[in-house]
This record gives structure tokens, C-alpha cells and sequence, in this order.
């Protein structure tokens, strides 16, 4: 074979031998990428789902965690009932009130007022939760050997690592229908203000007090003249009974704080009450309740003006109806459906790899002095 035959051929093997090795390395470095994607990792905790390659979705169908409700009185009564449910993002998320069970407890959440004297163990991993529903004038601020034990605070403050608030207004699935003629008719008195609880750093009976030199407004309970039965967070007759009679309910929260609103205003949307709701603040309310529905005291340049404005849409059925029919378009979920709410956003945190709060929780808490 003459010598430029051989050194085609020789030329053709190299290039034919180079681009078949460039091809296996390309099929093998795919291929270990996938191999890599499916990994087994964490299985005691988490299920890959087998997906296109370089993509890898984590399931969280079988993640459980574990919550334990620490001495928390007032957070026990939803416990059981939350048992029963399941969260839309995470399905086994487990809350218990049995303090046993802390070593095994994924997050632990204490209330201000039902602390131990002497902080538990607590593991490296574990997520402590500061629970507190009242503003910076009412919290049991804890001692200071408490400073570095919590993680996130849970609390009606909207920038809380989980939100519990008083309640949620919602929008109402099935039409709520009235004689809003009928209802009209039945009112016979202005404005009414029910409080047992007078010395607030609101000022709120003085305020209730200024508004009755433009327009009528009847004080019931002890910081007033009329009474009103047994105090209650829930319905009473009472309730019903102004609710029936007047055209206005001063839901009047004891300190003006952002995001801060009380039973006093949700319970009026969770009883379907036909009276519309004053509040005295906060100036974000409208954040959360919805527009149309109740009217702010913060709007307003002085209690004669807003008197004013009461008395205007009061003495038209149709602008005072306007807010009862816009009202009723709406409901709260009540108390366990804010505490299912909590715990799932809680869970959910918890399954994406969450990181600690850098700042101490009281100045996290406690933002805008509140």
C-alpha cells in the first residue's frame, strides 16, 4: 500500500476513534447527572420523585413534623380538633400539648404567660416559638436567661414568623340574605361601646365619651353606666341585643398598634351581627379588613368629624345598608381555623429548610415599639 494510502487511512482511524470517545463522554456525563438527581438521600425524611433530568422536586407528602404547644392554655382547645385535619402543604404535620414529648419535637411553642421558671433542654435542631396575642403593654416580657432560647415569635403582628391573629375575615362562599329594610327600621339608638376594662393606654373611653357630645352613644359595662350581663369573648345576649338596636359598634382595642385588632371587631363578622363596626385604629386596619365594611377612627381629623360622618350615613338607610350588605358578603373563620392556619404555616416553614432568626425575638416582636 503506497504510503499516502496509509496515511489517509491512519487519519481516518484517529478522527472516527476521537469522535466516538467524545460521544460516549457525553452519554456517560448525562447519564451520571441523572444518576446524581435520583440520589438517595434523607430517606427516613424525604421521597424523590423521579423527574426530568437536572430537576429535582422534593415531596413533601411524607414529611411529618412534630409541634408541641408548651403550657399554652389558651392554644389546648384547638389542639384536638386539629388532629382531624390535614394541611394543604405538608399532610402529617403533628401538634401535641404532652410536655413529654419535647425531646422528640421538632418546634416548641411557649406562651408569655405560662413559662417555666427554668428553660428546658433544648436540641441544636429544635425551633422555639415565643406566642404572645397582646402588644408590648400586656406581654410578660421573659428573664433574661430566656434571651437566646427563641427562634421565631408567633403573634397577631403580621411580620411574626407565624401569624396568629384574633381572627380572618374571609369571603363568603354562599350569599348571606336579609330584609336590610326591616333591619334599618329596628334601629332606635346611635352608637354603643361595651368595655370592663377602662385605664388603656388608648384612651378609648375618653374618645367614646368626646364622640357623645356630637352624636348618641350609650357606655355599657363597668366603664360605663348601663350593664350588660357577664363579660364574655364569645356571643352574649347583650351583644345581640345592641347589635339589633344600634346602628354603630365601637370595636375600641385598648392599644393602637399596627395589625393589632381584637375579638371585639372579628366577632361582629364570625356572628353575622347587623351593626357596622367603628375601630379606633390601627391606621393599617383596612390592610385586613375589608374596605366597605367598617369605618376608622385614624380617617378622621378629630372625633367631631367622624361623629359627622356617622351621623350622615346613619340617618340614610340606603348608605348605612350599603355597609351592612357589604359587610355580610364577608365571615371570620373563628378561632380554630386561625390556629389550623398557624400550625400549617408553622409545618411548612419547617419542611423548607428554614433558617434562624439573626435578631432577638423581643426586638423582633416588639417592632415599632408595639
Amino acid at each position: 500500500m503506497p504510503f499516502q494510502q496509509h496515511t489517509i487511512y491512519f487519519f481516518v482511524v484517529i478522527v472516527t476513534s476521537v469522535l466516538v470517545s467524545v460521544f460516549w463522554i457525553n452519554l456517560l456525563s448525562e447519564f451520571k447527572m441523572d444518576f446524581i438527581s435520583f440520589g438517595i438521600t434523607n430517606t427516613s425524611k424525604q421521597k424523590f420523585l423521579i423527574v426530568p433530568k437536572k430537576e429535582v422536586v422534593i415531596s413533601k407528602e411524607n414529611l411529618t413534623f412534630d409541634i408541641l404547644i408548651y403550657n399554652g392554655p389558651y392554644l389546648k382547645p384547638y389542639v384536638e380538633p386539629f388532629r382531624k385535619k390535614k394541611c394543604p402543604s405538608v399532610t402529617n404535620c403533628i401538634v401535641t400539648d404532652n410536655v413529654k414529648d419535647i425531646n422528640n419535637s421538632h418546634a416548641v411553642i411557649f406562651t408569655h404567660t405560662s413559662l417555666p421558671g427554668k428553660p428546658p433542654y433544648k436540641a441544636s435542631n429544635q425551633f422555639w416559638i415565643f406566642h404572645s396575642l397582646e402588644t408590648v403593654h400586656y406581654t410578660h416580657k421573659p428573664p433574661k436567661h430566656w434571651d437566646d432560647k427563641f427562634d421565631y415569635t408567633m403573634s397577631f403582628r403580621r411580620h411574626s414568623e407565624v401569624l396568629r391573629s384574633y381572627g380572618k375575615i374571609v369571603r363568603r362562599e354562599k350569599e348571606l340574605k336579609r330584609n336590610y329594610s326591616e333591619v334599618y327600621r329596628k334601629k332606635k339608638f346611635g352608637a354603643v361601646w361595651m368595655s370592663g376594662h377602662c385605664p388603656v393606654p388608648s384612651k378609648r373611653k375618653a374618645l367614646a365619651q368626646e364622640l357623645g357630645k356630637y352624636m348618641h352613644v350609650d357606655l355599657f359595662g363597668s366603664c360605663g353606666t348601663r350593664p350588660c350581663g357577664i363579660r364574655t369573648p364569645s356571643l352574649s345576649d347583650c351583644l345581640k341585643n345592641v347589635s339589633r338596636d344600634y346602628k354603630f359598634y365601637f370595636s375600641f382595642e385598648n392599644t393602637i398598634c399596627p395589625d393589632y385588632t381584637t375579638e371585639k371587631l372579628f366577632n361582629l363578622f364570625l356572628y353575622d351581627l347587623e351593626i357596622v363596626p367603628v375601630v379606633n385604629g390601627p391606621a393599617n386596619a383596612a390592610e385586613y379588613i375589608p374596605n366597605g365594611t367598617f369605618i376608622n377612627y385614624q380617617d378622621f381629623p378629630s372625633a367631631a368629624e367622624l361623629a359627622k360622618k356617622l351621623l350622615e350615613i346613619g340617618s340614610n338607610e340606603e348608605n348605612y345598608t350599603k355597609y351592612l350588605k357589604e359587610k355580610d358578603k364577608y365571615h371570620d373563620i373563628g378561632n380554630g381555623g386561625v390556629f389550623d392556619l398557624a400550625m400549617c404555616q408553622l409545618c411548612n416553614k419547617l419542611a423548607t429548610n428554614p433558617t434562624k432568626n439573626s435578631l432577638n425575638y423581643w426586638t423582633s416582636l416588639m417592632k415599632n415599639k408595639c
